[in-house]
Parts: C-alpha cells; structure tokens; sequence
C-alpha cells in the first residue's frame, strides 16, 4: 500500500497525527518539511490542505486523534500511516517525550511492532 491508496478517512488520520507530531516540539525542522513534502508529493497539494483543514476540525484534542485512530482498522493503511509518522519523528535530532509516547501508544494499539 502506499499514501496515494489510503482512503479519504485514513488521509484524515495521517495528517492528523503528522501535525501532532510535528508540533510536539513547536518546531518543523528542514528534514521534517522534506517528509512532509514527500505525503504532499503522494496524495497532491489539494487533498493534503483538505485533510489538514478536516483535521483541525475534527481533532480538538489529543484524545479525539486518539479515538479516530484507533478506529483505522486496515493493517496495511495502519503501517504506511505509522512508518510515514515515525519518518518524521526520526527527521529531527532528537524525538520528544511526546512524540515518543504517542508513537508507542500507536504502536500498540495498532499491533505494530518496533
């Protein structure tokens, strides 16, 4: 599977927790805008500003991410979501304790192993 094959609702989720993940140090550092050059590149400028503009409404929270998440259920989409993710999350230096906790919720929750 790749980015461009993941269904409007996992687009959603994708881009929701890659603005979780990027914000969690309150910075986007150059090796972070090439990862998320690289999700625009695959699902086009237009979709990656509709998922983003859907993502903001839908996710108040951290929980509410949370909750969608957990509700992907395809295998396949969970696994190019959280490698997309976690790319971004090794872009920097160092990975915050955010960022490292909810990686770790979402892989197990999602039965994925690291």
């Amino acid at each position: 599977m790749t980015l461009s094959e993941l269904t409007h609702e996992q687009r959603v989720g994708l881009v929701g927790l890659l603005e979780a993940v990027v914000m969690a140090d309150k910075t986007v550092s150059e090796p972070e805008q090439d990862v998320l050059a690289g999700v625009v590149g695959a699902i086009g400028e237009e979709m990656f500003r509709t998922v983003l503009e859907e993502a903001d409404r839908r996710f108040v929270d951290l929980d509410a991410l949370k909750t969608f998440l957990a509700g992907i259920e395809e295998q396949p989409a969970r696994n190019i979501i959280y490698g997309t993710v976690w790319q971004e999350a090794l872009a920097t230096p160092s990975v915050n304790h955010d960022e490292s906790e909810l990686l770790a919720w979402l892989a197990a929750t999602w039965s994925i192993a690291t």
